[in-house]
């Protein structure tokens, strides 16, 4: 069921089929990153230029989440670096993982709104066809779904929180409800530009916290957030600027987060929860941070 507004959710996501927790985590090689366009606001310096990537540099960033997760026990695997696909790296995008309350995952391709990171997609459909998993096609009459970049799971239970912006149309979301019945589908609609995606603005933590930025959302959307996490937590700008909002928790224990986000983490311990800080400086001068740079699966 697709809902945008409070009163027409008659569900919380506690009245939802459970699911499990994804545990695997695939990244990207970023061998062949850096910015050849400009697609998002953060891809571009103050004088109008394209960022410039330092490639060493961008590699240890990688390289430090990498080892995060698997110090905690989060499997990882990688998918190799293209030199025709810079942005691949962000491996959030081409595809949305779905656990199923049966049991059994399927995997839906993403549809890319831009044509320089479309050849991501059967990167990705390769990958998950050899993990065997089932593949799903999103529909022609949809033009653009970017996967998790505007999907976001609802942790442990069959409740997505879906993003409607210029990466992602409400047509796609539409397809999903259709697939899935049993299935609440929170439509949220992005309405500052710097927040191009929902998963630069809304961070689930567990079944009830998430970080979110407020400026990302309208009334609508701040309550809907609020009524699915009553612990919801505002970020402030500055720290929404960083990124703080592109959190991850896969464990329910370890939150990984931009450094230099003092308030949240302060915040994270406050619950009882480790703040994981890792540098994704380079990354996020193409508009992404930690959750861009991986899928769960």
């Amino acid at each position: 069921m697709l809902i945008e507004k409070l009163e027409d959710w008659q569900h919380r996501p506690i009245d939802l089929p459970p699911v499990s927790l994804l545990e695997k985590v695939l990244l990207g090689d970023p061998k062949y990153f850096r910015v050849e366009y400009a697609i998002n606001n953060h891809m571009m310096n103050a004088s109008g230029s394209l960022n410039r990537i330092n490639v060493p540099r961008a590699r240890q960033e990688w390289k430090c989440l990498k080892q995060a997760y698997e110090k905690i026990g989060i499997e990882t695997m990688v998918l190799p670096g293209n030199p025709k696909l810079p942005d691949s790296c962000f491996t959030a995008n081409p595809s949305m993982v779905i656990p199923l309350p049966q049991g059994g995952k399927e995997v839906w391709l993403a549809k890319m709104a831009h044509n320089s990171r479309a050849g991501e997609v059967p990167l990705h459909k390769e990958f998950f066809q050899n993990q065997g998993f089932s593949i799903r096609d999103m529909p022609e009459r949809v033009t653009h779904f970017e996967g998790c970049g505007d999907g976001l799971l609802h942790p442990g239970r069959f409740c997505l929180h879906a993003g409607i912006g210029t990466r992602t149309s409400r047509l796609a979301w539409e397809t999903i409800a259709e697939a899935y019945p049993a299935m609440d589908l929170l439509l949220y609609e992005l309405t500052h530009p710097d927040f191009y995606h929902l998963d630069t603005a809304l961070a689930p933590i567990d079944k009830q916290t998430a970080f979110y930025v407020p400026e990302a959302f309208n009334q609508e959307g701040i309550q809907l957030v609020q009524a699915a996490f009553p612990k919801a937590i505002p970020l402030v700008l500055e720290e929404s600027m960083r990124f703080a909002g592109n959190a991850h928790c896969p464990d329910r224990k370890h939150v990984f987060i931009e450094t230099g986000c003092p308030l949240a983490e302060s915040q994270l311990k406050d619950l009882g929860l480790q703040a994981v800080a890792l540098e994704t400086r380079e990354f996020r001068k193409s508009g992404g941070s930690v959750f861009c740079l991986k899928q769960s699966f």
